[in-house]
């Protein structure tokens, strides 16, 4: 399926830090989703729960942009996970509706699932003027531009990574 291109712009800003292993993503309405939703099997577990509880239901005319973030288990993908959930608390700290979220399945259902399991949802919540989604798609361009750019700005940071010594109390 060919995503619009602000979109996949997105998915290839993401898709370019290093331990990615795939990157998904498309708008999600959230207008008419009831909290009794949450409970239901598919797609509506992926849901972020607490963001739709709190507002109880899905906003009017509201959308998300859910981004899916799978990575391998390699120290680069440690880094990028880091530097998503800096980019992210940046853009919330600025005013914006968005979030990072881990989701994982059961460690087990019919084989064991721990281990293999675990993503990330980046989640941009907002209210979308008209019915062609040109508010969602600038957002997602925006948000493209800027974890380019800043990817891009802190290319010596990944090269030279500070290590950890262990000392969580300066975190």
């Amino acid at each position: 399926m060919e995503l619009p291109p602000p979109v996949q712009a997105l998915v290839d800003a993401i898709s370019a830090l290093p331990g990615v292993a795939g990157c998904f993503c498309s708008p999600k309405p959230l207008a008419g989703i009831d909290v009794s939703d949450l409970s239901l099997p598919g797609e509506f577990g992926d849901l972020p729960q607490v963001a739709i509880m709190r507002t109880e239901g899905g906003r009017e005319n509201e959308v998300m942009i859910q981004t899916e973030v799978i990575f391998d288990r390699s120290a680069e993908a440690w880094l990028s996970i880091e530097f998503l959930a800096w980019w992210v608390r940046d853009w919330a700290r600025s005013g914006r509706e968005i979030q990072m979220r881990p989701m994982a399945l059961p460690p087990k259902a019919y084989d064991i699932q721990l281990g293999r399991t675990l993503k990330f949802f980046i989640e941009y919540f907002l209210i979308e003027d008209g019915e062609a989604y040109e508010d969602t798609l600038e957002a997602a361009g925006e948000m493209a531009e800027s974890i380019a750019s800043c990817y891009e700005l802190y290319q010596d940071c990944f090269a030279n990574p500070a290590e950890f010594t262990g000392d969580v109390e300066s975190i």
